[in-house]
């Protein structure tokens, strides 16, 4: 079996048949995420500290900051970013 290798993740996407839509949500919130993740890291914060903070449970914080909760709504992780007092700002812009 022949290995494909993918420059971006939009070709990988639209190889998968996942809509351009998706492929952009998908990397505003990994994005979000990682940022997340360094920030408590950097904080030295646990998880159940986070989770205080954001009226989130430990257990999907935790999941969170550890990569094993793949699925994570926008909302959960601007409650995070908020505990963490990071601002998240959303630009619209006309598709080109």
């Amino acid at each position: 079996m022949k290995t494909k290798r993918y420059k971006t993740i939009d070709e990988f996407g639209k190889d998968l048949g996942i809509s351009p839509d998706r492929v952009g949500i998908s990397k505003m919130k990994t994005k979000l995420k990682k940022t997340i993740i360094k920030e408590a890291q950097l904080r030295e914060l646990s998880a159940s500290d986070l989770a205080e903070a954001s009226g989130l449970s430990r257990t999907v914080v935790s999941g969170i900051l550890n990569g094993s909760l793949l699925s994570v709504s926008l909302e959960r992780l601007i409650r995070l970013a908020s505990a963490l007092d990071l601002s998240v700002e959303l630009s619209i812009k006309n598709a080109a």
